[in-house]
């Protein structure tokens, strides 16, 4: 997501390229965009000069949307969004239910064009 808003400029970018720009796994990264294509955050370009760009401005599009396409629900432990059988009687569930609604409320304040404006200074 990055590489496409740091070098998309709106267009359309090919996995390979991403990949290569990234250094991530040609395979793992389609996976990836499938994710993202499905939760609206990136559109497809079909043709020769196709490819993968934003489907929203970088300033719409917040990094705990990109994590929660990508990987499902924020949390920092296996219990905080789920029943535990031992949640009446643990003493950290409370813990990790506070640190992932930290990370989370940080997460849902930074904006791809937050990161990409970091990345320039």
């Amino acid at each position: 997501m990055f590489h496409l808003a740091a070098h998309g400029n709106g267009d359309p970018i090919t996995a390979a390229a991403i990949a290569k720009g990234q250094a991530i796994p040609l395979a793992y990264l389609e996976q990836l965009l499938s994710k993202l294509r499905k939760a609206g955050l990136v559109s497809t370009i079909k043709g020769p000069s196709g490819g993968y760009r934003l489907a929203k401005k970088p300033a719409q599009i917040r990094v705990g949307d990109i994590i929660r396409a990508t990987d499902g629900p924020i949390a920092l432990a296996h219990c905080v969004n789920s029943t535990c059988t031992r949640s009446g009687c643990c003493s950290t569930r409370s813990l990790w239910q506070n640190l992932t609604a930290k990370v989370s409320k940080v997460f849902d304040s930074t904006t791809l064009k937050d990161l990409c404006n970091k990345e320039k200074s």
